[in-house]
């Protein structure tokens, strides 16, 4: 989905959030922003962006600049408006084709998505993180599953792209719960969704809940495992998922107390996937007595096959009793699945 499009990220930070969930500190993992962005700042943000990367920009792709890092709708609305038109001129003249915002449920109404429609936003990501009413509390979001749902029908009712966002090993919640939560959202239809991992942040209610043993965040393999069949779930609903995972930054590793974090967790997650399909082609496939077999993989999912350290083809060895395991670069092959060599 994003491939097609140039984004231009503009950061409010924290800024707008009414909130401040147990396992937020976004003072110390979003970028630092003293203050919400003026008009001119934001303008000479976008200026900057089109001219250093005009060069890596495809004719096919359109630009869209995005309000990122904080609750956009539960700014004032003079703050909002102010920044929705600094990115005017710029869709005047065809340099800038829409605009994405990230907010919470609670903050959508009708008067607010008029604005949006009048300012040509057409992306909206809502922090959804979880469906389940008790999480939802415990993690003191400030709404329940009836809001999201509501938010999430009120902007397909106008015509928004509606992104999701989800968090897995929220406090409270549990491998059952999490996934009625991912079958809940299925049923809303978002045009993408996002899964990032619940960490334990420094200077957060979490994180004392931590240090008191009142919390326990997941193990890497248990959160690999969740987000596994949640994006298996996702793509059998033809529902992208567009991040998986935190974006590793220097603010954020120096942050994190506890908790799931790995800088490739999309990649582990993907390759769990391609080593269960391993496993099922082999259970079909008469191997025995072979000293080695040949996998076709996609190009681009060559090192997600071998995973981390080889180690797919060192368990997959092990487990068939095979001497080698050859891996043919296939482009036919559709990217997220292989296939035996006959």
């Amino acid at each position: 989905m994003d491939d097609k499009r140039f984004i231009i990220p503009i950061f409010i930070s924290h800024l707008g959030c009414p909130h401040r969930c147990v396992y937020c500190n976004q003072d110390l993992i979003a970028r630092p922003v003293s203050a919400l962005p003026t008009p001119e700042e934001a303008a000479a943000e976008i200026e900057r962006y089109l001219g250093l990367n005009s060069h890596k920009r495809t004719s096919a792709q359109t630009v869209q600049v995005a309000f990122y890092g904080g609750s956009f709708t539960a700014l004032p609305l003079e703050s909002q408006e102010k920044l929705l038109r600094s990115v005017k001129p710029f869709l005047d003249e065809g340099k800038v084709h829409s605009l994405r915002l990230s907010t919470r449920p609670d903050y959508i109404s009708p008067e607010i998505l008029e604005i949006l429609k009048a300012h040509k936003v057409e992306t909206v990501e809502l922090g959804v993180q979880s469906m389940a009413d008790e999480v939802l509390r415990i993690s003191r979001r400030g709404y329940g599953r009836e809001r999201v749902q509501q938010a999430v029908r009120d902007l397909q009712g106008e015509n928004f792209e509606v992104g999701v966002q989800l968090m897995i090993g929220l406090p409270g919640d549990s491998p059952e719960r999490f996934a009625a939560t991912v079958e809940e959202v299925i049923r809303l239809s978002p045009h993408f969704v996002r899964l990032y991992p619940t960490l334990v942040i420094k200077g957060t209610v979490l994180e004392r809940w931590f240090r008191q043993g009142r919390y326990h965040p997941l193990a890497l393999e248990e959160a690999v495992a969740l987000a596994k069949e949640a994006l298996r779930r996702f793509q059998q609903a033809h529902i992208p998922v567009i991040r998986v995972g935190l974006q590793p930054t220097p603010s954020l590793l120096e942050a994190i107390v506890a908790g799931p974090y790995h800088s490739a967790f999309r990649q582990l997650v993907e390759s769990s996937i391609l080593y269960e399909q391993a496993i099922d082609l082999l259970a079909e496939f008469p191997h025995q007595g072979r000293p080695s077999l040949t996998f076709l993989v996609s190009p681009r999912d060559i090192s997600t096959f071998y995973g981390q350290g080889g180690e797919n083809i060192i368990k997959l060895r092990k487990a068939c009793g095979l001497q080698e395991i050859r891996v043919k670069h296939e482009p036919q092959q559709k990217r997220g699945t292989i296939a035996l060599c006959a």
